[in-house]
């Protein structure tokens, strides 16, 4: 009984070296370097260093808006009509031609006829004639006005002219012709309307031939 126990403490003993000896020879594991993460500045600069540039495109420049869309310089204006209201006799009826020398102003001539017959009334058939005959010039209000239909043409002006007075008569009593020839000074303001690039109508108010006058314009 005695050696029973006492080999059981032998064995106990030598299982107990036996563990520390093992325990003292299992080596340390080898530490895990930490990797590192990439940061999102790195991430952020690598994608902007390959990243293509962006092209922006640059915003057009606005044009100016027209005011005056009625081209006057170098246009030849015609205006062919008839006057009513006249401050001698008749209905007269004539032409003008302008130049358009300025985008504004424009310049040129202007003839007029009318007639008007007595009758016998100064005892004999008679018959006076007039012919209007003088320069002009026009001030052309579309920039003024801001106007941007280029067929709307709004203006003014004044004219110097000269009216020619003829007197007929046939009966024996001498009749004295009740106009004399003149110089006369007019002013005018109207405007034009063009139904094509060339075709239109026009209205004027002034003084000189007569208080209104009416009829057809053309641009060439």
């Amino acid at each position: 009984m005695k050696k029973l126990f006492l080999m059981f403490i032998t064995v106990t003993v030598i299982g107990f070296v036996q563990a520390q000896t093992k325990r003292k020879s299992v080596k340390p594991a080898t530490p895990v370097t930490p990797v590192k993460a990439a940061s999102k500045t790195d991430n952020t600069t690598k994608a902007t260093q390959t990243a293509a540039p962006v092209a922006v495109a640059k915003p057009e420049p606005k044009a100016a808006p027209k005011t005056n869309s009625f081209q006057v310089k170098g246009a030849n204006l015609l205006n062919a009509g008839i006057g009513v209201g006249t401050y001698y006799v008749g209905l007269p009826f004539g032409v003008s031609f302008e130049h358009g020398f300025s985008k504004d102003i424009s310049g040129g001539i202007f003839v007029d006829y009318s007639s008007h017959n007595y009758g016998s009334y100064y005892g004999g058939n008679s018959k006076l004639n007039i012919v209007y005959a003088g320069v002009r010039a026009s001030y052309h209000l579309g920039e003024v006005f801001k106007v941007t239909n280029n067929k709307f043409d709004p203006y003014a002006g004044a004219s110097l002219g000269y009216h020619h007075i003829s007197w007929t008569y046939d009966g024996s009593n001498s009749v004295a012709t009740p106009y004399d020839n003149s110089i006369f000074f007019g002013v005018h303001a109207g405007a034009r309307y063009l139904f094509s690039d060339h075709v239109g109508a026009f209205a004027e108010v002034g003084y000189g031939v007569a208080a209104l006058k009416l009829g057809a314009t053309f641009k060439f």
